[in-house]
């Protein structure tokens, strides 16, 4: 529900058009009236296209009930309005084969609008909820063996700029990392770097970096080791063959991983010969982790310190920090809790719980059944998969671990966020089932899987066990070098420094807008041409446009004002940036209450388009009519204002030259 603190102008014009319909069919029989309620409480339709009007009502259901033909109802409602008194709605026509389209009066809505915008400043537009909630957003939590990915990079622009539109509509907001610090790929990465780590300096670079290379390493020497103990040991030619195939796979990537830092890589392998087993080293480091042995927690958190310490760096160059660090290992093993909720769950529903085969399995579709989840949510002709709380030596899953942390965040939140990717949504789906057995009421309403798909960058094969990725820094070093390129053919007058400092801010912002502009359930194909164009659809060229609006504003010294005349504003480009501007506090709260910050990008690439048209037609500056001039610059400080407001809702910072 919007607050009244921060005026919505083209609410004014949709609430005027709700009166004019009531008072037209006010005399209407009395049977008909629950269909006009019902007809007017689904709302108006937008047109498809702008020479239709802006709201459009349709009659055919309406016709129905009346004995009419939609077209001659359409006529009759258009003629009746046309004669009444109004302010904010101009025109009123009726078309089609049953529609009464609505005109806004744009000068009334200017007025409105810049009233608002004088008064806001950039606060214009970020309407606040009547009631707040505690909400955590949890996203990016990337695994601690290599730097942050392109993949990784979606994730984090999408929760910061959710995080950020949730602050912005008044929640109170926590972001969460969570650091998964159990589990054999850490153990691994732990258990390499510990061998290598007093010969990582000498400028080997980020932290992160560094481990991303001795990750991989490591998982590949042990991969070779124990693939030539299984050629030892094996019976048969044609597995032996398999094996050996497999074997020269991994030696291809040894050598491939050796080429990178040849030093790092053979001290790494002479140290690991030094065990004898390496593979029997990390599995012991894995148990005494999860037992808390200190020998093993030292190594284990040296190395994601490091890794963490290299994440903060990349981050804090998009502009995204977080509340809370939360460490798997302390909440949900060290605790108690996992096996806390295991009990929990054997208690509730034994008879949901299998252990023939030595593991202890959870029937989720049984449970999702017995507490009527399947018709709730829609999932009657979906099975569920089964999910193993334990393995049969005793030690838990991924999933299981998640029960506990959901349990934590739940405790502190009226609203958990997770940002994962679509790949986990069958996982996502089995913790909801267990949440709801565990007694959190409102679990599909609380506790929100914000799936995302993945990031396609062409020509790129990806695998951190490899270790091959596109690590978020090189993309971001990669855009900031393109858009420093473009910044000095037009920003010849810029010093070298500026030039620097508008491609880190316009460069960053291109990698955030590239991932955030496409709806989250929709893959995206990272495209250069388009990511850095300046042209169209990209952050860019919406820095551009309001670099361009700065320049106007900067020149004319022009103090901003609602006292104008709107009347002056005839063009219909004119038109189309008041009327935009005045929807503009609507799609906000469309983009924070329904979580689709793409709505917000979309808009900012709207009027960015629609300005620049308005640029190459209409003088602003040299208009010799003063009264049309004064306008004409409120209309552009208005953009600005809102283009302002609109970026710091999404968390992108603008640069102020370019």
């Amino acid at each position: 529900m919007m607050g009244m603190a921060n005026p919505v102008p083209f609410r004014l014009f949709e609430e005027e058009c709700f009166r004019l319909l009531r008072a037209s069919l006010g005399e209407l029989a009395e049977e008909a009236r629950e269909v006009v309620e019902r007809t007017l409480t689904r709302g108006l339709e937008v047109p498809p296209s702008k020479e239709m009007g802006e709201l459009a009502f349709p009659c055919f259901e309406l016709a129905r009930a009346m004995g009419k033909r939609p077209k001659e109802l359409a006529d009759e409602l258009a003629l009746k309005i046309a004669s009444m008194d109004r302010k904010y709605v101009g025109r009123v026509e009726p078309a089609g084969s049953g529609y009464v389209n609505f005109y806004a009066n744009h000068f009334e809505l200017a007025r409105e609008l810049f009233k608002a915008v004088v008064e806001l400043g950039p606060d214009y537009g970020l309407v606040k909820v009547d009631r707040p909630l505690k909400i955590i957003v949890e996203h990016t939590s990337g695994n601690p063996v290599h730097p942050l990915t392109i993949g990784t990079a979606r994730n984090a622009v999408i929760g910061d700029s959710l995080a950020s539109l949730l602050r912005a509509r008044g929640h109170v907001v926590e972001t969460h990392f969570y650091v998964n610090d159990v589990g054999l790929q850490v153990m691994i990465a732990a258990y390499g770097y510990s061998k290598v780590r007093d010969r990582l300096g000498g400028g080997r670079g980020k932290p992160d970096h560094v481990v991303g290379l001795v990750y991989p390493m490591t998982n590949a020497i042990v991969e070779i080791s124990e693939l030539r103990k299984r050629i030892e040991s094996a019976q048969d030619d044609e597995a032996r063959r398999e094996l050996m195939k497999e074997l020269d796979e991994w030696v291809g990537i040894a050598y491939e991983l050796r080429s990178r830092d040849p030093e790092l890589f053979d001290h790494l392998l002479d140290r690991m010969k030094e065990d004898g087993d390496p593979r029997a080293a990390i599995s012991k480091l894995n148990r005494d982790y999860e037992e808390g042995a200190r020998e093993a927690v030292k190594a284990v958190r040296e190395l994601c310190s490091a890794v963490i310490e290299g994440f903060r760096q990349t981050l804090s160059r998009m502009r995204i920090e977080f509340d809370e660090w939360d460490w798997e290992s302390e909440l949900t093993v060290w605790s108690g809790a996992t096996e806390e909720a295991i009990e929990r769950i054997r208690d509730l529903a034994p008879w949901a719980l299998d252990t023939s085969q030595g593991a202890l399995v959870l029937d989720v579709d049984a449970v999702a059944s017995a507490l009527g989840l399947k018709e709730k949510w829609g999932l009657a002709n979906k099975e569920i998969p089964k999910l193993t709380l334990k393995r049969a030596d005793g030690t838990t899953l991924y999933t299981t671990r998640d029960i506990a942390y959901a349990l934590w965040k739940l405790r502190r939140a009226d609203k958990v966020i997770n940002v994962i990717g679509a790949e986990q949504s069958m996982a996502q789906l089995q913790l909801r089932v267990a949440l709801a057995l565990l007694g959190v009421k409102d679990v599909e309403s609380r506790y929100l899987h914000y799936a995302y798909e993945l990031v396609k960058l062409p020509g790129a094969k990806m695998s951190s066990r490899r270790g091959r990725y596109v690590a978020l820094d090189d993309l971001l070093n990669e855009a900031v070098g393109r858009v420093k390129l473009e910044v000095e053919k037009r920003g010849w007058r810029l010093s070298e420094e500026e030039k620097e400092e508008i491609a880190e801010v316009v460069g960053v912002g291109a990698v955030r807008y590239a991932l955030l502009n496409v709806t989250a359930s929709k893959p995206i194909t990272f495209d250069w041409e388009q990511v850095v164009n300046f042209e169209r659809n990209s952050f860019p060229f919406i820095n551009y446009t309001y670099v361009r609006a700065l320049g106007i504003l900067r020149k004319s010294d022009f103090e901003p004002t609602a006292d104008v005349d709107t009347t002056k504003l005839v063009h219909e480009y004119e038109r189309e940036l008041v009327i935009q501007m005045a929807k503009y506090p609507k799609l906000f709260v469309e983009a924070a209450d329904g979580l689709r910050p793409e709505v917000l990008t979309g808009f900012l690439n709207q009027i960015s388009e629609v300005f620049n048209s308005y640029y190459e037609k209409v003088n602003v500056i040299r208009e010799k009519d003063e009264e049309a001039r004064r306008a004409r610059l409120m209309l552009v400080y208005s953009l600005k204002i809102v283009m302002e407001s609109c970026a710091k809702a999404l968390n992108f910072k603008l640069a102020q030259r370019m």
